[in-house]
């Protein structure tokens, strides 16, 4: 039971993945818009971006997601950062759409899962962008949710389609699929 609430749980979060830039962005933060998307991946990169502007931009957006929905609990950052017709699909809870994944997002930060012992980490490595020419972008990767004290983490595949609009990256899609229960990572040993 306790694995299947903290899927649904975790599914939430999925559905944030992102954060919006920063309200002076600098140059060198600014995200990177529709102009800097190749038209096609490079053909020596057969396996998607793994570096770069872009692949860096949606990784922070993604870093920002789970900082506003897992440390900060900040409904309204992790919920600005989706289109009006966000549509979030998870293999075990279903469909949510626009004000229900909003929804879906306040019940998450309101028992903000930090402060509970929750921890979402990006398996290293994972971490793939494809730029679609004229729209945005997809990411791929995998992610685990760890629970102090848990005797089961959960891990899971995603898949994020971010859409450029009005000058920044906002979520219109995203797919949370292949939950599994997996071993909780060894603690660290205090020094």
């Amino acid at each position: 039971m306790r694995f299947l609430v903290f899927s649904v749980l975790a599914a939430s979060v999925v559905s944030l993945a992102g954060a919006s830039p920063p309200d002076q962005p600098s140059t060198a933060a600014s995200p990177v818009g529709l102009a800097h998307i190749p038209a096609a991946p490079p053909a020596a990169n057969t396996d998607g971006l793994q570096s770069g502007e872009l692949f860096d931009a949606l990784a922070q957006m993604d870093r920002s997601l789970f900082e506003a929905s897992f440390e900060t609990c900040d409904a309204a950052k992790a919920n600005a950062i989706f289109t009006d017709d966000v549509e979030f699909y998870h293999d075990q809870t279903g469909l949510a759409v626009g004000e229900q994944v909003r929804e879906n997002t306040r019940r998450l930060t309101a028992s903000c899962p930090g402060h509970r012992g929750v921890k979402r980490t990006l398996v290293p490595g994972s971490l793939r962008v494809y730029p679609i020419h004229g729209y945005g972008a997809a990411q791929i990767g995998m992610h685990r949710f760890d629970e102090r004290g848990a005797s089961t983490s959960s891990m899971a595949k995603f898949v994020n389609l971010w859409r450029f609009q009005d000058g920044r990256w906002r979520l219109a899609r995203v797919m949370s699929l292949d939950h599994r229960p997996v071993p909780p990572l060894a603690p660290v040993a205090a020094n």
